[in-house]
């Protein structure tokens, strides 16, 4: 799907024209009469110009493309880069300090880099929100059309990842709720949109709300629900948003930050838990999971430093190109949810089961379990390979750690601050889990202009 981009806004319904009141010349204020200085800008669109058919693919593709910008490209690599470096992915190699601050465990809500993680994916939820609403007017079938349904899917994608990865939801200028609160939209406009590809015959984009909903609802600690989604969609289903070289911000960002090296080298595998998952294709004979693929040397086969002349720069591999697609949700990870769910039960046999299907469908061999911590500790593992660099530890980690079955499990080690004056092999390590805040934070721009959250402001 080629991605076009189109930005719309409630604000957009005044006037196309701007008159100058006077000018500053000759160091006096000259006003001028009889003359109209009006300028009419033929690039903007009103909104009722939408108010079309003919404008339901740039209306949708509009949305996905302020989706894929939130994720991977504004502030640092998107909230993809940054929910990376918060919860062990990846670590800051950079000079950037917003970056830096994140992967040390202290996200803050000032700096632009992360008002934009915020404001960015604020901007993808309404936009999908709004298009999904506004499509249904504009076209003969609103039940069972499919711009109306990939609309659904979207906003119900939008929400999911922001309810796993923000402390706090704020939702169009209202007061602070709890951040399932996106959760529990993202289940509404899964279900809708499951409702309408069904009506459609639109059979992916069906397959891709069950598996949406199944996410969410697994967030919502709604575990039977999730598992009931999860079981219809196969193993082999992968639906993932299409990157492009179109145009800078249609690329694949983690691509750019985490292999390219974009802007000095800022995020490295080295450091992590999934350098020892992962394969190294400097030396593939050494082993290692083939889904956390890195690369330890440069081009030219030599030890690289990132931005902050310190770390070693180990690129991340998962995404080779600039357009390589980033899933969205996959059939894999609906075995994990079918695992967890029975290991929740007391079904460790029946839990290793599932992992080891979705290690089958990979060519990998079979993994072993015989008590309830060693199948908690293979799947927090297998989640976290499976589903590596596509937005998803973050909210995995939260609610493990949430939880007093699986807390102990979701204690990650990570590379952390620096030691300075020393090598950065004396960097010491920090638990993902003591983030100060472990969630990314509605930026001080929200705070400051929404009236509702000036006494009981998000975190």
């Amino acid at each position: 799907m080629r991605i076009e981009r189109m930005r719309w806004s409630p604000a957009s319904t005044g006037s196309a024209r701007t008159r100058s009141l006077g000018l500053l010349a000759a160091g006096g204020l000259i006003l001028l009469s009889g003359c109209d200085l009006g300028v009419s800008n033929p690039a903007l669109i009103e909104e009722t110009d939408l108010d079309t058919s003919n404008a339901v693919p740039a209306i949708v593709n509009g949305a996905l493309g302020s989706f894929g910008i939130a994720t991977t490209i504004n502030g640092g690599g998107g909230i993809y880069s940054a929910s990376a470096v918060l919860s062990g992915e990846l670590v800051h190699s950079g000079s950037w300090v917003p970056v830096r601050e994140i992967s040390e465990g202290i996200p803050n809500n000032e700096s632009p880099e992360n008002q934009s993680h915020w404001g960015n994916t604020s901007q993808a939820r309404w936009q999908a929100e709004d298009a999904a609403a506004k499509v249904q007017g504009l076209v003969s079938d609103p039940t069972s059309n499919q711009w109306v349904a990939l609309a659904q899917v979207y906003a119900g994608f939008t929400n999911r990842i922001m309810g796993e990865m923000f402390c706090d939801a704020v939702i169009d200028g209202g007061p602070r709720q709890i951040h399932t609160a996106f959760s529990e939209r993202a289940v509404t406009y899964f279900g809708d949109a499951a409702q309408t590809a069904q009506a459609g015959g639109h059979a992916n984009l069906r397959l891709a709300a069950l598996a949406g909903r199944a996410q969410a609802r697994l967030m919502l600690g709604q575990v039977d629900q999730a598992v009931a989604d999860a079981s219809q969609v196969p193993t082999n289903f992968v639906y993932a948003h299409v990157h492009s070289e179109n145009s800078t911000s249609e690329h694949n960002g983690v691509h750019n930050w985490a292999f390219r090296g974009d802007n000095g080298f800022q995020y490295s595998v080295w450091g992590t838990e999934f350098a020892g998952y992962g394969r190294d294709s400097f030396n593939p004979g050494a082993g290692g999971d083939p889904r956390v693929g890195f690369r330890s040397v440069n081009a030219a086969g030599n030890n690289q430093v990132g931005g902050d002349n310190r770390r070693p720069v180990w690129r991340a591999e998962k995404y080779p190109l600039r357009n390589s697609s980033i899933p969205l949700a996959k059939g894999t990870e609906m075995r994990l949810i079918e695992a967890e769910a029975l290991l929740r039960s007391g079904n460790v046999p029946g839990a290793v089961g599932k992992i080891n299907e979705v290690r089958a469908h990979h060519g990998l061999s079979s993994a072993s379990a015989a008590t309830p911590a060693e199948g908690w500790a293979l799947l927090v593992r297998e989640r976290g390979i499976e589903l590596w660099l596509e937005g998803r530890r973050l909210g995995d980690l939260r609610r493990w750690g949430q939880d007093g079955t699986t807390s102990p499990f979701a204690q990650v080690q990570v590379v952390g601050r620096v030691a300075t004056g020393q090598p950065a092999t004396a960097d010491p390590t920090r638990n993902v889990q003591d983030g100060d805040p472990f969630c990314l934070r509605v930026s001080t721009n929200e705070i400051f202009s929404n009236p509702n959250l000036f006494t009981n402001p998000p975190r």
